[in-house]
């Protein structure tokens, strides 16, 4: 029975132990106001514009705040792929927000957008790359958070396997024009129009690069076109009409789109 005692009076301290500590925490915990917020990893949108949607008070309770609710906020940007937002004890909050990267310009007849890797459409963007080609002839309307779909989702896949060859080759595409079921592409280093077709990207940039260091290079007499729709060769068109006749007149076995 003694021993029996002593266990349930080593429960009861214990117990009691807990609680007093628990009450103590909650008293610790009130005292723990928010002093300052920290914004990590952002480039494009600036520290200041993300505790703007962020909506801290300072001087609210640490423990108090909502962190889902302070994420959506943060998230509704659509610049925000995702945020993680954390209490750093004893007085800040942190916000570490991963952005989506906007890769080209999207232009339709009535509005210019951006648009990321995965064909998310986004607003221009405030810090705007130099280097970011323009996606143009577009079929609008278009809305930001919209999705690519067709051959505006081509184009921007076509521009984010450029990227993988490094960015010479990425930055010398200026523009990349939808025209039919066609990409026309214009570079920083030729006035000629590329017909890009579509689809097998990785292949035909090998050819696009290799045109633009020993062709493009050297001059272009009596060129008017570049087709690189055709599998093992880079076919190019000389004179001056118009050059989808002149396309229309080569047809080799082997051509892909």
């Amino acid at each position: 029975m003694l021993k029996i005692e002593r266990t349930y009076l080593n429960l009861i301290l214990v117990i009691s132990a807990l609680a007093a500590l628990y009450f103590l925490s909650q008293g610790w915990k009130k005292q723990l106001v928010v002093e300052k917020v920290e914004v990590y990893d952002t480039h494009i949108l600036t520290a200041g514009e993300v505790k703007s949607l962020a909506d801290v008070t300072m001087g609210s309770s640490l423990y108090k705040l909502s962190l889902m609710k302070i994420t959506r906020r943060v998230e509704e940007n659509p610049f925000v792929d995702n945020a993680v937002v954390v209490r750093a004890i004893p007085y800040d909050v942190t916000i570490t927000v991963q952005e989506r990267d906007p890769i080209a310009l999207v232009a339709t007849q009535i509005s210019m957008f951006s648009v990321d890797g995965h064909g998310i459409i986004l607003p221009l963007p405030m810090k705007r790359k130099n280097n970011m080609p323009v996606i143009t002839n577009v079929a609008g309307p278009l809305s930001v958070g919209d999705t690519a779909k067709g051959a505006l989702m081509q184009a921007v896949d076509f521009v984010r396997d450029a990227q993988k060859y490094g960015s010479s080759l990425s930055a010398s595409i200026a523009e990349v024009r939808l025209d039919s079921n066609n990409l026309i592409a214009y570079t920083t280093s030729s006035s000629l129009p590329i017909i890009i077709g579509r689809n097998n990207f990785e292949r035909k940039l090998l050819y696009l690069q290799k045109f633009l260091t020993e062709v493009a290079d050297n001059g272009e007499p009596n060129c008017s076109y570049v087709d690189l729709r055709f599998n093992g060769q880079i076919v190019i068109g000389t004179g001056t009409g118009d050059f989808h006749r002149q396309i229309a007149m080569v047809r080799p076995t082997g051509k892909e789109n």
